[in-house]
């Protein structure tokens, strides 16, 4: 993803892009930098639809973060201060974009195809967790006429 000739190759013939994009250890922040290639490939290629999931750390401006939620991202800030500071660039990216973007916040994945009332909310993360099979479901289901464009939304199971 460093590399705009390999985006460009990798989007060729995409209708639209969905970014699990995760950060190799040890490895400079990517996200920033990929969604820039990400975005010119897009826009070269005529592809509209641009769907990034990544954690429940970075912030919206229409946050509304219970303490839970809070308490969760300022520990992942304070460990992983780089990475949510790429993030928080990544999402400013989006924004003075003109694609087509949804950025999806999760909280902890558990591996299990059971998928208990998926819920969606643009303000804080209902859940706890997100089971791999609700979230491998979403972005398929939001990828063309969704109501979720250029929204920062958070999308969770198990309402406590």
């Amino acid at each position: 993803m460093r590399n705009y000739t390999d985006v460009y190759t990798l989007l060729e013939n995409c209708d639209a892009v969905i970014s699990t994009l995760g950060q190799s250890k040890g490895e400079a922040p990517i996200f920033s930098q990929a969604t820039g290639h990400v975005i010119q490939a897009m826009h070269a290629q005529h592809i509209m639809r641009y769907i990034v999931v990544t954690g429940l750390s970075i912030d919206a401006p229409y946050d509304r973060k219970s303490f839970r939620t809070r308490l969760s991202s300022r520990i992942m800030k304070w460990i992983f201060s780089a990475i949510i500071a790429d993030k928080q660039k990544e999402l400013s990216m989006l924004q003075a974009s003109d694609v087509d973007w949804t950025m999806v916040r999760l909280p902890f994945i558990e591996q299990t195809e059971e998928a208990e009332n998926p819920i969606v909310d643009l303000h804080d993360c209902p859940g706890k967790k997100i089971s791999a099979s609700a979230l491998a479901k979403f972005p398929c289901s939001t990828t063309f006429g969704s109501t979720l464009s250029a929204q920062i939304a958070f999308y969770s199971e198990q309402v406590t």
